[in-house]
């Protein structure tokens, strides 16, 4: 990938600026130190709830949280919940070695899906203890090929594994593993903190006015071919929220244009009469885990290409889920809304417009939905509870 490639070059220079930003930041700090590891923003919300549990417990630890892309890095950069955000140097002997020698931390908690050869190895020779959490594992990864001793031994640097599922657990077993918790997806934990902390937003309130309405959440232009279609044809008397999962000016132009309804951009605009338009562009970040509040339908973007994007923060406001057909069998919570009857996968426009003109005309059918959401919401909780379990037990100051 071209460092001159917007995330690339965001990435090269926040490798060429680390070591000041760290050396400043660690220069004089004598606390114990946290380390939480996380690839990129997806990760870092799955491990907050553990992050703000942690802080929570042990205030007198000063705790570092890493990125290794610069999508989490730059959104997250200023969170004030933590004492020092940074990219990770990249993965070498010299450079996992300077890093640790400069942090020099008590605890590593690495979100997910993060192995890193130097630093795990380097982590493990110097006994700071080392977990893995909200980790998922499926038969066809190269950890359970014949050929993934490599990748195996990785695993074994850590002194805990929290797993979602007990599929997970049973793999690890399969390859030797036994240090294996199932703690579930820690993301339900998160996703339900966040519902109770929704605020309100003007904008959205203006454009709605009370009206009944859809989310179209971090969809691409795969997505928008099929829901374009439905919403020019007005079957349904509702509004439209539109939020892109990257904001592109043009893009976003040309879905307004190909939109027959009166449509708006929620930046950019001034003395507008909001109510008086159909669809709302919400071209601006951190606003999509609250419009989902009060929301009748959600669709999800991603599943008609390289993956489904999140479900969950949807699925605690309990609208009517849809997603594309193709690529969401890996997303374990996606099937489990779809089993609980709460989502369904789409192929084609005609396809969401029969579900979702189904439920319009069925409003206790999505009551029910409503229901079954929020139970399956807090029945999946829990996950952050048990890891911060295990940390106090073996946590030493």
């Amino acid at each position: 990938m071209s460092k001159f490639h917007p995330k690339a070059k965001l990435w090269h220079q926040g490798q060429q600026e680390v070591w000041a930003g760290l050396e400043k930041a660690f220069a004089h700090q004598h606390q114990p130190v946290a380390w939480f590891h996380t690839a990129s923003l997806g990760e870092f919300e799955q491990g907050r709830p553990i992050i703000e549990a942690y802080k929570k417990q042990f205030p007198e630890h000063f705790i570092l949280v890493t990125f290794f892309s610069p999508s989490g890095y730059e959104v997250r950069k200023n969170f004030a919940g933590v004492d020092f955000v940074s990219y990770l140097p990249f993965d070498g002997a010299s450079s996992s070695k300077r890093f640790l020698e400069l942090v020099k931390p008590q605890l590593a908690i690495f979100v997910k899906y993060e192995f890193w050869h130097f630093y795990l190895t380097r982590l493990a020779e110097l006994q700071v203890p080392l977990l893995l959490v909200s980790a998922i594992f499926r038969p066809k990864q190269v950890f359970f090929a014949w050929y993934g001793g490599f990748y195996r031994n990785l695993l074994r640097q850590f002194n805990h594994l929290f797993v979602q599922d007990q599929t997970s657990k049973d793999l690890l077993h399969s390859i030797g593993i036994e240090h294996v918790h199932v703690a579930g997806d820690t993301r339900f934990d998160r996703v339900l903190a966040q519902s109770k902390q929704v605020s309100s937003w003007d904008i959205l309130e203006d454009f709605l006015q009370g009206h009944a309405f859809a989310v179209l959440g971090s969809v691409w232009q795969a997505d928008m071919d099929r829901i374009i279609p439905l919403i020019n044809k007005q079957s349904l008397p509702i509004k439209w929220v539109i939020a892109p999962h990257e904001i592109k000016d043009a893009e976003l132009e040309q879905w307004k244009n190909a939109i027959q309804l009166s449509s708006v951009y929620s930046r950019g605009n001034s003395k507008v009469n909001w109510a008086e338009h159909q669809v709302l562009f919400v071209n601006e970040v951190g606003r999509l885990s609250s419009i989902y509040q009060g929301a009748d339908f959600a669709f999800i973007g991603g599943a008609y290409g390289d993956g489904l994007h999140n479900t969950l923060e949807a699925a605690v406001f309990g609208p009517a889920i849809a997603f594309g057909d193709v690529n969401y069998l890996k997303f374990r919570e996606a099937c489990a809304l779809i089993e609980e009857g709460i989502a369904r996968t789409i192929s084609t426009t005609d396809e969401l417009e029969k579900y979702w003109l189904d439920l319009w005309n069925n409003p206790n059918q999505r009551t029910l939905i409503k229901a079954k959401s929020e139970a399956f919401i807090v029945k999946n909780t829990g996950a952050t509870d048990a890891i911060m379990h295990i940390l106090k037990n073996n946590q030493h100051d």
